[in-house]
């Protein structure tokens, strides 16, 4: 089964070396020398990728790895392996240089890319999982299986054989289908890859080591020329919801498979039988209907990886699973509830990800019971580098750091839940204040907190430490959710590396000041916040007043000496009825460009933010004035109010000063974006008052509030300047639909 081949426009030779040097050399062009005595070589080699983008970027990637001089340019020019097209007409020559240019452990793992469905997105957790369970990467001294295959998931993205998804390539990727293709020519029929009602003719004498199945029936239906092989070491059933049970006579004969991926389906249970895969390493539930796993799942002594996310009918693991020694991977998504996590997690040394953590039992039988794991199993497990634990509340302060003995943590998430009604409050806040601070982690490498429902009265002492920067320099992403009780938030703008911060019902906080940003604003020295570039408030329903410490009257050498957010690029804030302003000296963050402000009821002003591209404002009733915004590009808002009569057919005032003066105010403006009531929507067609207000921006796209059935704008208007065009639903006197 290959990949459809899609024709693409080709590039001439000039656009080809622009693209050519910008994948090979980004932003590092000063040896300008260096740079024309390798481009003529650089346009030969575009002209035998035939102007095909995808081409031309793959053996970018393969020039990055080369030294930068017209020897090794060369060898990449005159290879042999352009012409291995041959095997397959329709691929370019350049996808075979770039394979085999790969180092031998990287192959394996390129070709391995190819099982998943077309036009997949491929989690980079899961794609390194699965080569390590295959065997494909081999164990390193001092370093993680796992981290040696993530360098070689970031080597792919680097060539440009995986392409990122969206902007972040460490959460997923996807393969080109010119690039599945290849590795289906180059795997011949070794690897297969079946779509609904394919069907498959098999040589008995080929041996297929690795089979991916989507849309399957009730029954997994494995070819009958596979079961009698017995050599399948891969069994993927993705999308197959119709999917519901596993024969006992299919694990029977596929007795060497290493991998079982079953998402998507309506399973239920898995035979008893699973038992005797004694080579499973990977076992994959994800998303299905399981409502247990065996007891013989204890058998699988070569376990590594064992996905159970998404599982809504699965309440509970087997005692069994404390035998799986080589464990490496729990995975337990938050939408499976489970009741308790089997006591003597703590045997399985080898874990490095344990996600579904559960602390005690629901049924409050409590730790004491051979059933529910308390936090000192967690102390046993070195070697963790992802940890959620769930249900702190239930846990039994110990005296001592829970988390002392992982030294490489690099994500901690961490939940609770509040007391019952009846209980004492007093008491169960001093509780989980003292479970929360025996926490305590000790790892430097740490790069990821979340913290969930943490309803005491304070952040964690290890939180509000004003040695933040010392005990976690490698942060660089956190979110608060439900810290409802907390009056003060952290010193986090101590933090060097933090790039992404999300703060999210905190109803207890009325100010923001000086103390969020760390004693150097006091100090007047340094930076607050010296990397972060997102920064998001949800939903803080008392948050009052935000200040970064500058008054009337500061001078500008003060202003001068501390720097604030001088990387923000993104700001939203969400749910702040009472907030009443934006922090004096925002204005000072030139890097910002856009900013999202939602149910704001009490904010006036938003006023020169000199880089601000994007501007999104929904329900802010007292805005009055949106001022000095000189190089805004996109301007989406919304308008759902009513007057005497019903529903307004007036903008409000900022909106209505801003659009009207938009040549002097709005230069830049490419795109305006309203949602608004149907009476107002009618003042902007063609005879309308408001026409010639947005006569003059180049695209505009007004909805009504009201919608469909299907959840779609009943009304809508489309204005486009160059070319014009004109487009609506809405028919006001003779108005035509189309304009």
């Amino acid at each position: 089964m290959r990949a459809e081949i899609r024709l693409v426009d080709k590039m001439d030779n000039d656009s080809g070396w622009e693209l050519l040097h910008k994948n090979v050399f980004g932003d590092d062009d000063d040896d300008e020398e260096e740079i024309s005595r390798l481009k003529e070589i650089g346009v030969q080699i575009v002209e035998k990728c035939d102007g095909l983008p995808l081409a031309i970027k793959v053996i970018a990637g393969v020039l990055r790895s080369k030294d930068r001089n017209t020897i090794e340019w060369n060898k990449v020019l005159r290879s042999g392996a352009w012409s291995m097209s041959q095997l397959h007409e329709e691929l370019p020559g350049a996808l075979f240089l770039s394979y085999e240019n790969l180092p031998s452990d990287l192959k394996q793992c390129f070709l391995y890319c190819a099982l998943y469905p077309e036009d997949s997105l491929m989690l980079c957790e899961d794609l390194i999982r699965y080569w390590v369970a295959e065997g494909f990467i081999s164990a390193q001294k001092d370093t993680l299986m796992e981290d040696v295959a993530e360098d070689y998931y970031k080597e792919l993205i680097g060539r440009n054989l995986l392409q990122p998804y969206d902007y972040s390539d460490r959460y997923g990727c996807k393969m080109h289908d010119l690039l599945r293709s290849l590795c289906f020519s180059l795997t011949h029929d070794e690897s297969i890859f079946l779509g609904a009602e394919q069907s498959l003719n098999i040589n008995l004498l080929t041996k297929i080591r690795r089979l991916s199945m989507v849309n399957m029936g009730e029954r997994v239906e494995v070819p009958i020329g596979i079961k009698q092989q017995k050599c399948l070491r891969t069994l993927m059933i993705e999308r197959s919801p119709k999917t519901k049970m596993i024969e006992n006579e299919l694990l029977e004969r596929l007795q060497f498979l290493r991998t079982i991926t079953i998402n998507d389906t309506e399973i239920e249970r898995l035979p008893d039988s699973i038992g005797d895969l004694l080579h499973l390493r990977y076992l994959d539930l994800d998303r299905t209907n399981i409502r247990y796993l065996p007891e013989s799942i204890g058998c699988l002594i070569n376990l590594q990886i064992l996905m159970l996310s998404g599982c809504r009918f699965l309440h509970t693991l087997p005692k069994a699973i404390t035998k799986l020694c080589n464990l490496r991977c729990l995975r337990v998504g938050r939408e499976t509830r489970l009741s308790h996590v089997p006591k003597g997690i703590s045997k399985l040394k080898d874990l490095n990800h344990l996600e579904g953590f559960v602390v005690g039992h629901d049924d409050g039988r409590g730790t004491q019971d051979d059933e529910g794991c308390d936090l000192e199993e967690l102390q046993s497990l070195p070697q963790l580098r992802f940890l959620e634990v769930r249900s702190l509340e239930r846990a039994q302060p110990v005296g001592a750091p829970a988390l002392a003995n992982i030294h490489s943590l690099r994500t901690l998430k961490l939940t609770s839940s509040p007391p019952p009604e009846d209980a004492d409050e007093t008491i169960a806040t001093q509780r989980i204040d003292e479970i929360y601070n025996e926490l305590s982690p000790q790892s430097t490498d740490l790069q990821t907190l979340e913290i969930h429902y943490c309803w005491g009265t304070r952040f964690p002492s290890w939180m509000m430490s004003l040695f933040l920067d010392v005990s976690f320099p490698n942060l660089t992403s956190i979110q608060l959710y439900h810290c409802k009780s907390c009056l003060q938030l952290p010193p986090l703008g101590l933090l060097p590396q933090l790039k992404f911060l999300r703060i999210r019902a905190a109803a207890a906080i009325k100010t923001i000041g000086p103390e969020f940003l760390g004693p150097r604003a006091s100090a007047a020295a340094g930076t607050a916040f010296p990397k972060l570039e997102e920064l998001e408030f949800y939903k803080m329903d008392n948050w009052e007043e935000w200040s970064f410490g500058m008054v009337e009257g500061v001078g500008e050498e003060r202003r001068g000496a501390l720097k604030l957010l001088p990387r923000l690029k993104k700001l939203l804030l969400g749910g702040c009825p009472k907030l009443r302003a934006l922090p004096e000296g925002l204005w000072h963050v030139t890097s910002l460009q856009e900013l999202g402000i939602y149910d704001a009821n009490n904010l006036i002003e938003i006023d020169n933010l000199p880089s601000l591209k994007t501007l999104r404002i929904y329900n802010c009733p007292r805005l009055e004035h949106v001022e000095n915004l000189d190089r805004l590009q996109y301007l989406d808002t919304a308008t759902s109010g009513t007057d005497a009569d019903g529903e307004t057919e007036h903008l409000p005032q900022w909106l209505l000063e801003l659009l009207q003066n938009a040549p002097a105010a709005l230069q830049n403006l490419k795109r305006f974006t309203l949602t608004c009531s149907v009476p107002l929507l009618k003042t902007f067609l063609k005879d309308g008052p408001n026409w010639p207000i947005i006569q003059r921006i180049p695209h505009v796209s007004i909805y009504s509030g009201k919608l469909d059935t299907f959840g779609r704008s009943q009304s809508y208007i489309e204005y486009t300047k160059d070319p014009p065009a004109f487009k609506t639903n809405v028919v006001e006197s003779e108005e035509s639909v189309d304009g």
